[in-house]
C-alpha cells in the first residue's frame, strides 16, 4: 500500500460580454465588444500514505479578465425566422489572478505544519476568434444568437516573465453560447 490521493474541486464563472455594431448592409456588420469575466476555482487535495492521511492541500483561484476589440460579421438570411453568420473577432486580453495554497500536515507527520502561499499574477495578450452561430428572429429582429464553438488563437504573456505561451484551438461542439440581440 503506498501513496494515494484524492482530489475535490468546483469552478464558477460569469462573463458579460455585450457587443456594439453598424449594419452596413444586410449581410456585413462591424463593431466592437467589451467583455468582463470573473472567475473562482476551489480544489481540495488529500493524500494519504499507507492508508493514513498526513497532507491537505487548499487552493483557491480569483480572476477579473477584461476583453475586448473589433468584430467583423457575415450574415445570411435563410428565412424571416433563422439566419446564419460567422463572426471574426481580434480580441486584447488582460486580466489577474490571486492563487492561494494552504498545506497542511497531519498530527502524525513529524514536526507538523501549515504553510500559507499567496501569489499574485497578471497577464496580457491578443485572441483571434473565428466562430458560426444561428439568429432566431423572436420579433422585429430581436432574437437569439447560438453558438457552439468555433477556432481561436490566442497569444499572451505574464507579467514579469518571459515566457509567452500561445494555442491554437477548435471547440466545435465542446462549448456552448447563448445571447440575444436586437438589429435597429
Amino acid at each position: 500500500m503506498g501513496t494515494t490521493s484524492e482530489t475535490n474541486g468546483t469552478s464558477r464563472s460569469s462573463e458579460l460580454s455585450p457587443y456594439i455594431g453598424y449594419q452596413f448592409s444586410e449581410k456585413l456588420t462591424a463593431g466592437a465588444t467589451l467583455s468582463v469575466i470573473s472567475s473562482k476555482y476551489e480544489n481540495v487535495r488529500d493524500v494519504y500514505y499507507m492508508g493514513v492521511g498526513y497532507m491537505n492541500f487548499e487552493t483557491t483561484s480569483k480572476g477579473k479578465d477584461w476583453i475586448m476589440g473589433p468584430f467583423l460579421r457575415y450574415t445570411e438570411k435563410l428565412s424571416d425566422i433563422f439566419s446564419v453568420f460567422g463572426q471574426l473577432e481580434g480580441l486584447y486580453m488582460s486580466g489577474k489572478r490571486d492563487l492561494g495554497t494552504k498545506t497542511s500536515y497531519s498530527a502524525d507527520y513529524p514536526e507538523g505544519v501549515t504553510q500559507l502561499t499567496r501569489e499574485e499574477s497578471s497577464f496580457n495578450g491578443v485572441r483571434l476568434r473565428l466562430f458560426p452561430a444561428v439568429f432566431v428572429n423572436i420579433k422585429k429582429n430581436f432574437g437569439l444568437n447560438v453558438s457552439i464553438g468555433g477556432i481561436e488563437y490566442q497569444k499572451y504573456g505574464q507579467k514579469d516573465s518571459d515566457k509567452k505561451p500561445s494555442s491554437f484551438g477548435l471547440s466545435f461542439g465542446k462549448t456552448a453560447s447563448i445571447g440575444i440581440s436586437k438589429n435597429f
